[in-house]
Protein backbone atom coordinates (compact mmCIF):
# COMPACT_ATOMS: atom_id res chain seq x y z
CA UNK A 1 0.00 0.00 0.00
CA UNK A 2 1.25 3.33 -1.11
CA UNK A 3 0.13 6.70 0.43
CA UNK A 4 1.32 10.46 -0.47
CA UNK A 5 1.00 13.69 1.44
CA UNK A 6 -1.00 16.07 -0.52
CA UNK A 7 -2.04 20.08 -0.36
CA UNK A 8 -5.20 21.33 -1.72
CA UNK A 9 -6.09 24.42 -2.72
CA UNK A 10 -8.50 26.69 -4.81
CA UNK A 11 -7.59 27.00 -8.58
CA UNK A 12 -9.91 30.15 -10.03
CA UNK A 13 -13.64 30.57 -9.34
CA UNK A 14 -14.06 26.53 -10.08
CA UNK A 15 -12.09 23.84 -9.36
CA UNK A 16 -9.34 22.20 -6.74
CA UNK A 17 -5.93 21.48 -7.61
CA UNK A 18 -4.01 18.68 -5.66
CA UNK A 19 -0.56 19.22 -5.58
CA UNK A 20 1.12 15.48 -4.20
CA UNK A 21 4.44 15.95 -2.58
CA UNK A 22 6.67 13.43 -4.42
CA UNK A 23 8.25 13.21 -7.16
CA UNK A 24 7.33 11.24 -10.74
CA UNK A 25 7.76 7.75 -10.72
CA UNK A 26 5.46 4.94 -12.05
CA UNK A 27 4.21 4.03 -8.99
CA UNK A 28 2.71 7.68 -8.25
CA UNK A 29 1.51 7.47 -11.30
CA UNK A 30 -0.52 4.44 -10.96
CA UNK A 31 -1.99 6.05 -7.15
CA UNK A 32 -3.26 9.23 -9.59
CA UNK A 33 -5.07 7.36 -12.16
CA UNK A 34 -6.96 5.41 -9.12
CA UNK A 35 -7.74 8.53 -7.33
CA UNK A 36 -8.53 10.67 -10.60
CA UNK A 37 -11.35 7.67 -11.55
CA UNK A 38 -12.26 7.71 -7.79
CA UNK A 39 -12.86 11.83 -7.58
CA UNK A 40 -14.23 11.60 -11.12
CA UNK A 41 -16.90 9.27 -9.95
CA UNK A 42 -17.14 11.03 -6.27
CA UNK A 43 -17.61 14.78 -7.38
CA UNK A 44 -19.36 13.61 -11.00
CA UNK A 45 -16.24 16.13 -12.44
CA UNK A 46 -13.99 15.79 -15.21
CA UNK A 47 -9.97 14.84 -13.15
CA UNK A 48 -6.98 16.02 -15.01
CA UNK A 49 -3.49 14.17 -13.90
CA UNK A 50 0.09 15.64 -14.41
CA UNK A 51 2.94 14.04 -13.27
CA UNK A 52 2.31 14.79 -9.95
CA UNK A 53 -1.04 17.05 -9.43
CA UNK A 54 -4.35 16.12 -9.57
CA UNK A 55 -6.82 19.04 -11.40
CA UNK A 56 -10.89 18.72 -10.04
CA UNK A 57 -12.39 21.28 -12.64
CA UNK A 58 -15.85 22.86 -12.34
CA UNK A 59 -16.32 21.64 -8.93
CA UNK A 60 -17.22 24.66 -6.95
CA UNK A 61 -20.63 26.82 -7.44
CA UNK A 62 -21.83 29.81 -5.42
CA UNK A 63 -23.57 26.83 -3.04
CA UNK A 64 -20.51 25.19 -2.63
CA UNK A 65 -19.03 25.20 0.89
CA UNK A 66 -15.56 24.81 0.17
CA UNK A 67 -14.34 23.33 3.63
CA UNK A 68 -16.23 20.93 3.35
CA UNK A 69 -15.54 19.85 -0.30
CA UNK A 70 -12.29 20.04 0.98
CA UNK A 71 -12.58 17.56 3.46
CA UNK A 72 -14.43 15.07 1.53
CA UNK A 73 -12.27 14.98 -1.21
CA UNK A 74 -9.06 14.58 1.45
CA UNK A 75 -10.99 11.56 2.56
CA UNK A 76 -11.26 9.82 -0.73
CA UNK A 77 -7.77 10.63 -1.21
CA UNK A 78 -6.29 8.77 2.26
CA UNK A 79 -8.18 6.13 1.25
CA UNK A 80 -5.21 3.60 0.92
CA UNK A 81 -4.78 1.80 -2.64
CA UNK A 82 -2.99 -0.84 -4.19
CA UNK A 83 -1.02 1.45 -6.52
CA UNK A 84 1.70 -1.40 -7.29
CA UNK A 85 -0.79 -3.54 -8.63
CA UNK A 86 -2.45 -1.25 -10.87
CA UNK A 87 -3.54 -3.01 -13.73
CA UNK A 88 -1.31 -1.92 -16.94
CA UNK A 89 -1.60 -3.35 -20.27
CA UNK A 90 2.08 -4.05 -21.29
CA UNK A 91 2.05 -2.92 -25.61
CA UNK A 92 4.90 -4.48 -26.97
CA UNK A 93 5.70 -2.50 -30.39
CA UNK A 94 7.79 -3.36 -33.03
CA UNK A 95 10.54 -1.11 -34.12
CA UNK A 96 13.17 -1.00 -37.51
CA UNK A 97 15.85 1.31 -36.57
CA UNK A 98 17.27 0.91 -39.72
CA UNK A 99 18.74 4.40 -41.46
CA UNK A 100 15.90 3.71 -43.77
CA UNK A 101 13.20 4.74 -41.15
CA UNK A 102 15.98 6.44 -38.48
CA UNK A 103 16.76 9.46 -40.32
CA UNK A 104 19.09 11.01 -37.10
CA UNK A 105 20.27 7.81 -35.77
CA UNK A 106 23.48 8.54 -36.72
CA UNK A 107 23.70 11.70 -35.77
CA UNK A 108 22.27 11.35 -31.86
CA UNK A 109 24.34 8.86 -31.72
CA UNK A 110 27.01 11.06 -31.98
CA UNK A 111 25.86 13.21 -30.01
CA UNK A 112 25.71 11.18 -27.26
CA UNK A 113 28.79 8.97 -27.74
CA UNK A 114 27.13 5.55 -28.40
CA UNK A 115 27.21 2.96 -30.57
CA UNK A 116 23.53 2.46 -32.72
CA UNK A 117 23.88 -1.13 -31.28
CA UNK A 118 24.06 0.12 -27.91
CA UNK A 119 21.76 2.53 -28.41
CA UNK A 120 19.11 -0.43 -29.80
CA UNK A 121 20.29 -2.54 -27.03
CA UNK A 122 19.28 0.33 -24.65
CA UNK A 123 16.34 1.85 -25.78
CA UNK A 124 14.45 -2.06 -26.06
CA UNK A 125 15.77 -3.40 -22.95
CA UNK A 126 13.59 -1.04 -20.76
CA UNK A 127 9.50 -1.23 -20.10
CA UNK A 128 7.71 2.42 -20.39
CA UNK A 129 5.07 3.88 -18.53
CA UNK A 130 2.48 5.89 -20.62
CA UNK A 131 1.84 8.73 -18.42
CA UNK A 132 0.13 11.31 -20.82
CA UNK A 133 -1.26 10.87 -24.59
CA UNK A 134 -0.94 14.71 -26.72
CA UNK A 135 0.16 16.96 -28.12
CA UNK A 136 -1.21 15.30 -31.26
CA UNK A 137 -3.64 12.37 -31.34
CA UNK A 138 -2.41 9.44 -29.32
CA UNK A 139 1.09 10.28 -29.32
CA UNK A 140 2.25 8.70 -25.54
CA UNK A 141 4.58 10.48 -24.02
CA UNK A 142 6.93 7.56 -22.07
CA UNK A 143 9.25 8.24 -19.05
CA UNK A 144 11.85 6.15 -17.35
CA UNK A 145 14.48 6.52 -20.39
CA UNK A 146 17.93 5.46 -19.78
CA UNK A 147 19.90 8.44 -18.72
CA UNK A 148 22.42 7.26 -21.05
CA UNK A 149 19.80 8.04 -23.79
CA UNK A 150 18.87 11.60 -22.90
CA UNK A 151 19.61 14.73 -25.23
CA UNK A 152 18.12 17.91 -25.70
CA UNK A 153 15.27 18.06 -28.71
CA UNK A 154 16.52 19.55 -31.94
CA UNK A 155 17.66 23.09 -32.54
CA UNK A 156 15.95 23.31 -35.59
CA UNK A 157 12.53 21.24 -35.68
CA UNK A 158 12.05 18.67 -38.57
CA UNK A 159 9.15 20.03 -40.80
CA UNK A 160 7.77 16.90 -40.93
CA UNK A 161 8.41 13.50 -39.11
CA UNK A 162 6.57 10.38 -40.69
CA UNK A 163 3.69 8.58 -39.26
CA UNK A 164 4.99 5.70 -36.46
CA UNK A 165 8.13 7.08 -35.82
CA UNK A 166 10.15 6.32 -32.61
CA UNK A 167 12.28 9.41 -30.82
CA UNK A 168 13.80 10.43 -28.24
CA UNK A 169 13.85 14.13 -26.83
CA UNK A 170 14.93 15.51 -23.65
CA UNK A 171 14.52 12.82 -20.70
CA UNK A 172 11.20 11.16 -22.79
CA UNK A 173 11.14 9.16 -25.60
CA UNK A 174 7.46 8.42 -27.77
CA UNK A 175 5.73 7.74 -31.01
CA UNK A 176 4.25 9.86 -33.70
CA UNK A 177 0.98 8.72 -34.65
CA UNK A 178 0.69 11.25 -37.93
CA UNK A 179 2.64 12.91 -40.27
CA UNK A 180 3.86 16.39 -37.68
CA UNK A 181 6.93 18.82 -37.62
CA UNK A 182 8.27 18.20 -34.70
CA UNK A 183 11.99 18.59 -32.79
CA UNK A 184 12.73 15.20 -31.05
CA UNK A 185 15.21 12.59 -32.50
CA UNK A 186 14.06 9.94 -35.21
CA UNK A 187 15.49 6.70 -34.14
CA UNK A 188 13.49 4.52 -35.76
CA UNK A 189 9.89 3.76 -36.73
CA UNK A 190 6.59 1.12 -36.24
CA UNK A 191 4.31 -0.16 -38.86
CA UNK A 192 2.24 -0.42 -36.09
CA UNK A 193 -0.45 2.21 -36.63
CA UNK A 194 -1.48 3.54 -33.50
CA UNK A 195 -4.88 5.73 -33.60
CA UNK A 196 -7.73 5.49 -35.94
CA UNK A 197 -10.50 8.55 -35.22
CA UNK A 198 -12.99 5.73 -36.70
CA UNK A 199 -12.87 3.34 -34.04
CA UNK A 200 -14.74 3.39 -30.55
CA UNK A 201 -11.19 3.28 -28.75
CA UNK A 202 -9.31 6.09 -31.30
CA UNK A 203 -5.59 5.14 -29.45
CA UNK A 204 -4.74 1.93 -28.47
CA UNK A 205 -3.17 3.43 -25.63
CA UNK A 206 -4.40 4.76 -22.51
CA UNK A 207 -2.42 6.60 -19.73
CA UNK A 208 -1.56 4.13 -17.39
CA UNK A 209 -0.67 1.58 -19.73
CA UNK A 210 3.41 0.56 -20.59
CA UNK A 211 5.45 0.20 -23.73
CA UNK A 212 7.97 -1.89 -24.70
CA UNK A 213 10.20 -1.57 -28.02
CA UNK A 214 11.69 -4.83 -29.91
CA UNK A 215 13.60 -4.76 -33.10
CA UNK A 216 12.93 -5.70 -36.17
CA UNK A 217 14.35 -5.77 -39.58
CA UNK A 218 13.58 -3.91 -42.92
CA UNK A 219 11.82 -6.98 -43.98
CA UNK A 220 9.60 -7.56 -41.30
CA UNK A 221 8.63 -3.78 -41.42
CA UNK A 222 7.55 -4.29 -45.08
CA UNK A 223 5.70 -7.66 -43.80
CA UNK A 224 4.05 -5.74 -40.92
CA UNK A 225 2.99 -2.96 -43.15
CA UNK A 226 1.71 -5.00 -46.01
CA UNK A 227 -0.32 -7.49 -44.13
CA UNK A 228 -1.50 -3.84 -42.05
CA UNK A 229 -2.99 -3.03 -45.59
CA UNK A 230 -4.84 -5.85 -46.65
Amino acid sequence: MRQYDFHISRLGDYSLLIQIDSKPSKYLLNWLLIKKADLSKLLNAEVVHTYNELLVKDCISVNTNLESLINQVSAALNVPVSSDDYNSVVHKIPVCYSSKYAADLEEYASQIKCTIPEIIEIHTSIEYPIYFLGFLPGFPYLENLDARLHLDRKSVPSRLIPKGSVAIGGTQTGIYPQDSPGGWHVIGRTPISLFDATKATPSMFKAGDMIQFYAISESDFEEITTSNNL
